[in-house]
């Protein structure tokens, strides 16, 4: 919505004032002249607002915190497809395709090749149009996205890391302004609380399906695999490394979620640990038995709510399988 400036107002009042003075003074007085003023005024007022409009997109380009994102041909894409998912953002009855592209390439066992810094590219697809919400060049650091619902709205979450900065954007599709809104809410700076709960169970959400996919079906795999691909460091690394880098990607995401709301915290650490020693040398008989007792929890079944939204905590059942995790996890290895 366009704003008008007071300055403006005043302008508008003062003339309008005049003329009303000019005509209670002579009823005479021939209406051209007021034409010529309210028309003057017309284009006085169109160019302040052009000035105005030009002002807030030169804004918001500087400003990182706030932006429009129109529609735009991408002409390159990074490397390889990081991460997809599909919503209905535009709420128009189909989904758009959300996809984050990164600039390394992606192995054959499913890992990524990271350098010190990567391109990224995160873009929304909606039929012939592609709306461009992130392109550019991260150093130490990373993205991760998820999608959940903000003032009743769609919404994409981007999670930004740099260095040891975090920045928590979202984004929401506007039909007025015919593009993406982007808005930074967390930054060490400025936090805007209000979206802290939706991001935070998002973010846990994708975590949890991170750790059980590394505990089901990843570590089936390694428990399947005979003794004698256990003992080089380079086979060990080919095992296990695919459940080590889902849970380092999901201890980052609870790390984010304790950041955003406390109540929901939770460590991954042990496990992390576990996995870690798992991979430097050759893995004991009790090492193994331990990944296989988590594996047996976490095949047990999925949990449908992992966060209970009034009461903002834990699912109960979610608590217990960390807390039998965290049991087998204290035995000595």
């Amino acid at each position: 919505m366009k704003r008008f400036l007071p300055g403006i107002v005043f302008l508008i009042a003062g003339i309008l004032a005049g003329c009303t003075n000019q005509v209670n003074a002579d009823p005479a007085n021939d209406l051209n002249e007021l034409k010529k003023q309210i028309e003057q005024l017309s284009i006085e007022n169109d160019a302040l607002q052009n000035t105005v409009e030009e002002q807030r997109k030169e804004l918001e380009a500087m400003n990182n915190d706030y932006a429009i994102i129109p529609a735009k041909e991408i002409e390159n894409y990074p490397r390889s497809l990081y991460k997809e998912m599909a919503l209905d953002i535009d709420q128009d009855g189909e989904d758009e395709i959300i996809e984050l592209y990164v600039n390394a390439e992606k192995m054959a066992n499913g890992l990524f090749a990271w350098d010190d810094g990567q391109t990224w590219l995160l873009a929304v697809k909606d039929g012939e149009e592609t709306y461009p919400l992130f392109d550019n060049f991260v150093q130490l650091g990373s993205l991760d996205i998820s999608t959940t619902t903000i003032d009743g709205k769609p919404s994409i979450i981007m999670l930004e890391s740099w260095h040891s900065d975090i920045y928590i954007h979202k984004f929401i599709y506007d039909p007025d302004a015919n593009g993406f809104v982007k808005e930074t809410f967390y930054k060490k700076e400025n936090v805007n609380q209000q979206y802290n709960s939706p991001a935070s169970y998002a973010f846990f959400k994708d975590a949890y399906e991170l750790m059980e996919q590394a505990f089901t079906v990843k570590a089936a795999e390694a428990l399947e695999t005979s003794e004698n691909n256990l003992q080089e460091l380079k086979d060990r690394a080919a095992i296990f490394d695919p459940i080590l880098v889902d849970l380092w990607r999901a201890q980052r995401l609870f790390e984010i979620v304790g950041l955003l709301n406390p109540d929901l915290h939770v460590s991954l650490q042990k496990a992390v640990n576990l996995l870690n020693q798992m991979v430097k040398t050759t893995p004991t008989l009790e090492q193994m038995n331990q990944l296989r007792q988590i594996h047996g929890i976490f095949k047990e079944g999925g949990i449908d709510d992992l966060v209970m939204d009034e009461e903002n905590q834990i699912h109960p059942d979610f608590t217990k399988k960390l807390q039998r995790m965290d049991l087998i996890l204290m035995e000595p290895i």
